[in-house]
């Protein structure tokens, strides 16, 4: 009895917690509307982001939609999107593939808010779309952003460990050239 009522009240949190962030809730509501599918539910998948968000990572809202009718122009795309999302929102990323009948259309926003940066990711392919929002504290961005260059300075640095290993191999491995003994008739 007692897991039935966690379970209730996890569930009543996650509505409340869908009804609680008007962007996330417009631009799903824009997706149904304008392409004429409905959000597929995923069971349990507020308990699972609970559980398992990355670092620095808070509000992690996501809706996938099946059955999609994939939009021929990304800016009418882009128009409703934009349309959902207040003025405080900035376009961070735009990438369209048009490759033949499997294009796809990515858009990232933005809104620094406080010592948080909110994001709002909306992936398009010709059967599917999935949103996502989340919130990024300021500690993860400065790791997430330090990282690459600190993976690139150790990639560097065996990459060039490996070269010289590999001439301290080849110098080894060499054929010894044997001085020739000078005979005299």
């Amino acid at each position: 009895m007692k897991s039935l009522r966690v379970a209730i009240l996890v569930l009543c949190a996650s509505s409340l917690a869908f009804a609680g962030d008007p962007e996330f809730r417009n631009i799903v509501r824009s997706v149904e509307h304008t392409y004429g599918v409905h959000r597929t539910h995923i069971p349990f998948i507020g308990v699972a982001m609970f559980f398992a968000r990355p670092y620095g990572v808070h509000g992690f809202k996501l809706a996938l939609f099946e059955g999609l009718h994939s939009p021929a122009d990304a800016d009418d795309l882009r128009r409703t999107i934009e349309s959902s999302l207040g003025p405080n929102w900035y376009p961070f990323v735009r990438v369209q593939s048009k490759a033949k009948g499997e294009g796809e259309t990515t858009l990232i926003y933005t809104y620094p808010e406080g010592n948080r940066l909110r994001m709002m990711i909306v992936n398009v392919e010709p059967s599917e779309a999935v949103v996502m929002k989340m919130e990024l504290s300021d500690r993860a961005i400065k790791k997430w952003l330090k990282e690459p260059g600190e993976e690139a300075d150790h990639s560097a640095s065996r990459h060039q460990e490996r070269q010289k290993q590999e001439r301290q191999e080849e110098e080894i491995n060499a054929p010894k050239e044997v001085p020739a003994l000078a005979f005299q008739p």
